[in-house]
């Protein structure tokens, strides 16, 4: 949920979805810039979010914190919507736990154009902070402290606390060349200048990662080919198996020593982090090693927003693995939860974890309310849940 959400009627809000079943939030703390056509708080309103923090800064922070606060990396605040509503939720009966876009932040971009990631071509990205620079790592760690902070806050969820991509939905991106999953990743690789020591400490030669990276997309743009079965077989075309598993092996050891820092900020609370294993996503979840980033956090939202079971489900096999805490994440829009027995299959695959969520509130038809309050509770003594498996109406 974003808190602008509840800007009106908030504890009416509140108590409805206490009502559908729903025990938590997961409330926007701090988020990138959005354009919601709104669902269910003002049903059909074009709901324009700013990027940055909807908790206003304490007054309690230290001058010795505020002299050592990164120059530029300070996210603008929209006044303390998010604890107007954290308070709402908390007196429904909800727990609230505070949801953190960390890197993923336009405004600080152009403040620090340094930080952001710079693509094998030379090109920085405005919407995307690199998770290598040493400031961007002290940015994370500030806002996770003063999110813990806020009252009422029981959790925090960190998103996009990893190396980001190329696509960028909200800036109209245009491209007249068929481009191939392993285009869209190779334009997401980041070589700065954090990038290249971290590459250079791992044995990679970064010329060579950056020339043929370059030259392989350069090369669909001059004569398009299909794509090969598997990401990870272009992949290996282009570098090599060897130098594309040291690329991968830094990415992801880059994205861990991230997330521990920043978790390492709220050691009075339960961390997760919106995880995925697929080396190659660059869609703000942190990618790579899930052992890795269950310890470096303690829990994993394990999440797909995109409709595919399937891929969830593998997320979710080897997220138990690690032996942390696992979310299950899932769409409730209309395009990826088309019925109620839809919900009833995620809520199947997502037995054993310890929670699921649901994004979201106010893009999910209000409908989608009274299907989670017929959603089964049980315990690993009850007998196994019983499913619709017929649809529902639309």
């Amino acid at each position: 949920m974003h808190p602008l959400s509840l800007r009106d009627k908030a504890l009416e809000q509140a108590e409805t979805l206490a009502a559908s079943g729903v025990d938590g939030v997961r409330l926007a703390y701090a988020y990138h810039g959005g354009r919601w056509l709104l669902s269910t708080s003002k049903p059909g309103e074009v709901a324009d979010f700013s990027a940055g923090r909807w908790f206003a800064p304490s007054a309690l922070r230290s001058a010795d914190r505020q002299a050592a606060a990164v120059p530029g990396l300070a996210l603008p605040s929209h006044g303390d919507l998010a604890n107007s509503a954290c308070a709402a939720l908390t007196a429904a009966g909800l727990s609230v736990t505070a949801w953190l876009v960390g890197l993923h932040q336009s405004p600080l971009v152009r403040n620090r154009p340094d930080l952001a990631l710079l693509n094998v071509l030379g090109h920085r990205y405005e919407h995307a902070l690199c998770p290598a620079q040493p400031d961007v790592v002290r940015y994370a760690r500030d806002l996770v402290t003063d999110a813990a902070a806020q009252p009422g806050v029981d959790g925090l969820e960190l998103e996009a606390f990893g190396y980001l991509g190329w696509a960028h939905q909200s800036a109209h991106d245009k491209f007249g060349v068929a481009l191939r999953p392993v285009d869209r990743w190779l334009l997401s690789l980041c070589v700065c200048e954090a990038c290249t020591r971290r590459f250079s400490d791992a044995g990679a030669d970064v010329d060579e990662v950056r020339v043929k990276a370059r030259d392989a997309v350069r090369d669909q743009l001059r004569s398009a080919k299909p794509p090969a079965e598997h990401l990870a077989d272009d992949a290996a075309g282009v570098f090599g198996s060897e130098l594309l598993a040291l690329i991968l092996r830094t990415r992801s050891e880059v994205t861990s020593d991230l997330v521990a820092a920043a978790a390492s900020a709220a050691p009075h609370l339960p961390v997760s982090v919106r995880a995925t294993s697929d080396p190659y996503a660059c869609d703000g979840k942190s990618s790579g090693d899930l052992h890795a980033l269950a310890r470096s956090a303690g829990g994993l939202t394990v999440t797909n927003l995109a409709g595919s079971l399937e891929s969830l489900e593998s997320d979710l096999a080897t997220a138990a693995r690690t032996g942390a805490r696992v979310t299950a994440g899932w769409s409730l829009s209309a395009a990826h939860t088309t019925t109620e027995a839809r919900l009833a299959q995620v809520t199947r695959a997502a037995e054993g974890c310890a929670a699921v969520a649901f994004y979201a509130y106010d893009l999910a038809p209000s409908q989608r309310l009274s299907w989670l309050s017929r959603l089964p509770r049980w315990d690993e003594h009850d007998e196994a849940p019983y499913f619709p498996e017929t649809e529902a109406a639309q």
